[in-house]
């Protein structure tokens, strides 16, 4: 029985003898990125149509074998449970999917269906509605306060050695993985330069509650009766500045939102932040997150590719290196280490697009 047949008997298994329902089928979900797996579940009676499995892989796998180029990677923020802060953000009024069954002996969560259109399919002139309505999430979010003893989320920060790990990935996968070459010793330096002064900016700023991954691929227009935007994802939370958010929904890789219209959405939600943010230096620290982003998830998309074979995103890359050079073009004036990025971005871009087109 192969790893898909085991989830769907273990999730009858569970609808039965939890919730008394039955599954008429049971359909895995595309994979993304990470080990994480989801299943559609298909019902009749009384409850709800359709349910979506949410199950943590918490089974020991053994890394893809890494290319000369690249050195073992350093471990990562790891990511709590759903529970209790999807639970958390409900009661507060914000829109997540409702729990029909949270096992974390078995680490499922069975969860309203809220559909499979996201916010990036209808991006474009139609969607700026739908835009400002994913903006105006963001001073809700920042507005909630707890204790950490009760949502671990408000223990959990974006900090130096988290963004020392974005710096790494940007050196030891971007880097060697497209250019076949180790990043050089200056490259090294001015990048590390440029990461302590992002982290300078970050441990100084406010502290908001901050989604992580506030994305349109992670905002869905709930099927009627609800027809509004639902975060999902949202168990990777932590408090970051109160830009951050905007970056993550601003300068997708994903979604190609105009920059006009990105700066737009920016500059009038930070006036609604409950920090209030002086505009200089919120635009500041848009950059510096966005550099630290945009570094990141390009990695995640060259090391998946290159290393683990999974080519579906290959294409974001470019995207993703010309948001990164906007953003280090208007940090360099304040951080002219940010220049090193521009520089090798010259070279990346060529060597991206060579791959994608299979060359």
């Amino acid at each position: 029985m192969d790893l898909v047949e085991q989830d769907h008997t273990s999730l009858g298994e569970l609808l039965r003898s939890q919730l008394g329902w039955t599954p008429i089928r049971i359909e895995a979900m595309a994979a993304g990125m990470g080990a994480r797996r989801f299943h559609r579940i298909f019902l009749a009676g009384d409850g709800p149509a359709t349910l979506v499995a949410r199950i943590e892989d918490d089974r020991t796998t053994t890394a893809p074998a890494e290319t000369s180029l690249v050195p073992a990677a350093p471990a990562w923020l790891e990511e709590p449970a759903l529970e209790p802060l999807r639970g958390f953000l409900e009661d507060a009024g914000l829109p997540v999917p409702r729990s029909h069954l949270h096992w974390p002996q078995q680490g499922i969560d069975l969860l309203e269906d809220v559909g499979t259109t996201t916010l990036g399919d209808i991006a474009g002139p139609h969607g700026d509605d739908r835009y400002r309505e994913a903006c105006d999430l963001v001073p809700r979010l920042q507005g909630l306060k707890a204790s950490p003893s009760s949502i671990p989320a408000f223990g959990r920060h974006l900090d130096r050695r988290l963004l020392d790990t974005k710096a790494w990935k940007w050196l030891h996968w971007t880097i060697p993985l497209l250019l076949g070459r180790v990043a050089s010793s200056e490259e090294c330096e001015r990048t590390h330069c440029l990461f302590g002064c992002i982290a300078d900016l970050v441990e100084a700023a406010p502290q908001r509650l901050s989604h992580r991954d506030f994305k349109a691929e992670n905002l869905h227009l709930a099927p009627s009766p609800r027809d509004s935007l639902v975060m999902i994802d949202v168990q990777g939370a932590f408090l970051a500045p109160p830009e951050y958010d905007l970056v993550c929904l601003l300068y997708d890789l994903q979604v190609c939102l105009e920059e006009a219209s990105a700066q737009a959405a920016f500059e009038s939600t930070r006036t609604r932040l409950p920090d209030a943010p002086d505009r200089a230096e919120a635009r500041l620290r848009f950059d510096a997150l966005a550099v630290a982003r945009l570094c990141k998830d390009i990695s995640h998309i060259v090391h998946a590719g290159r290393v683990r074979g999974d080519l579906r995103r290959w294409h974001e890359i470019s995207r993703g290196l010309e948001l990164l050079r906007r953003a280090a073009e208007r940090l360099t004036p304040t951080f002219p280490e940010a220049q090193t990025l521009t520089s090798v971005i010259q070279a990346l871009t060529p060597a991206a697009q060579s791959a994608d087109n299979g060359n």
